[in-house]
């Protein structure tokens, strides 16, 4: 199982391509007819939105917590050392309040905008994380509402239709990890419930459920995996397995489900193993030719009104709304196989999508990203989105961020 927290680790074996005299004409003879048409173009125009505030501190940098509702812009400025500024705007007045964070954090990850407040999660030295709620009124402004201790994963969820915080600390055990959940009012702090445990062996099993995990979900607060059949006495034989999710707010097993196909489940299984703790994402197919939406822990192809083989399919960001849609935002690749077939390459534009509940994407804007590496994120409700534009060579944060508004259809 791998978390949003642990770095992926690979092992890569290197070998020194040939390359003919044939092949290395042909790569000269396209940087050739490519180079002046990218050099000559003029800078390319921002199609279908405007740009509703830029901001590119002049110390220090843009810190990858952000958030944006339909009033406000907030970001972090942080220098790495001794640094943590928050910075929210007001949209209608560019009004800015700043607050010192370096007592809370000098890392902070994420960042929900709470009416006056903020809510800041921060990482730690040895990799945890940490969280506080913030006033960001004048009448206050700094004051810290309520702090969370370390736990490896702190996370922000909808929980019966209100927002919670869920708090996961995992911990090794004498068989295994112990894995405990927290469940708080984000307004206030105040613990939901009691704090639940679900104990797992080496293998992530929990031998007392017979239920082998595979994924998490919902701030670790859900475990989805395969529970074995039980025995029927009548028959003398054991049923099948099935999918089941475990809810460690609640302690128990509350779905379950047949294993129809098992080829199916066990591609799936593995998609959801490598998404980091999340079941509703965007990504690549395993064979680059188009991008998945999954939603609920299930995938399904999104139908682009732009052919994909324009884009890099390494650029696919996104993010998947309550109701199932989504955004999504692609790179053109400049010399993609049309391009070299044209002999003309293509401008460098990030394309942003919005993608309906059914899969359906259609294109919305284009923002220009010629020799630019942008982080792609989205306001609560509405129709804008942010791009942070990250540093050559550094990736933790950006030089500035922006926040765009799609333009009326």
């Amino acid at each position: 199982m791998k978390s949003p927290s642990c770095a992926r680790n690979c092992d890569v074996a290197s070998t020194r391509p040939m390359v003919s005299a044939r092949g290395l004409v042909m790569v000269v003879l396209l940087v050739v007819l490519l180079a002046p048409i990218v050099a000559s173009a003029a800078p390319p125009p921002l199609v279908g939105a405007t740009e509703v505030v830029k901001v590119a501190p002049s110390g220090g940098f843009v810190d990858d917590a952000i958030a944006a509702d339909g009033q406000r812009l907030a970001y972090v400025v942080a220098d790495t050392a001794a640094k943590a500024e928050l910075h929210v705007v007001t949209l209608a007045t560019k009004q800015e309040q700043v607050i010192d964070l370096a007592g809370v954090t000098l890392h902070p990850v994420a960042l929900e905008l709470v009416g006056t407040r903020a809510f800041v999660v921060g990482a730690t030295d040895d990799g945890k994380q940490l969280a506080a709620l913030v006033e960001t009124a004048e009448k206050g402004k700094g004051k810290v509402v309520y702090k969370l201790a370390p736990a490896t994963h702190i996370t922000v969820i909808v929980r019966d239709g209100k927002s919670r915080v869920a708090v996961h600390r995992a911990s090794a055990s004498k068989t295994g990890t112990r894995h405990e959940v927290e469940l708080v009012a984000l307004e206030t702090g105040a613990r939901i419930g009691a704090v639940r445990a679900l104990e797992l062996d080496a293998g992530g099993t929990s031998k007392a459920l017979d239920f082998r995990v595979n994924h998490w979900g919902d701030g670790f607060t859900r475990a989805y995996g395969v529970k074995g059949g039980d025995w029927d006495k009548k028959e003398d034989q054991r049923s099948p397995d099935i999918e089941a999710t475990y809810d460690l707010v609640q302690g128990k097993i509350v779905e379950r489900s047949p294993i129809t196909d098992l080829f199916e489940q066990r591609k799936r299984f593995q998609a959801l193993a490598d998404a980091g703790g999340r079941v509703d994402f965007l990504r690549t197919t395993t064979d680059n030719t188009g991008v998945q939406l999954w939603r609920a822990g299930k995938g399904r192809a999104v139908e682009l009104d732009q052919p994909f083989a324009s884009y890099d399919p390494k650029s696919v960001q996104g993010s998947v709304l309550p109701d199932g849609s989504a955004w999504l935002a692609l790179k053109v690749d400049p010399v993609n196989a049309d391009a070299v077939a044209r002999k003309k390459a293509d401008v460098e534009y990030l394309d942003i999508f919005r993608v309906s509940t059914e899969g359906k994407g259609v294109r919305k804007a284009r923002v220009p990203a010629v020799g630019v590496r942008h982080r792609f994120g989205v306001a609560a409700g509405g129709n804008r989105f942010w791009l942070l534009e990250r540093n050559q060579g550094f990736e933790r944060g950006g030089k500035s961020i922006a926040l765009y508004e799609l333009a009326a259809n």
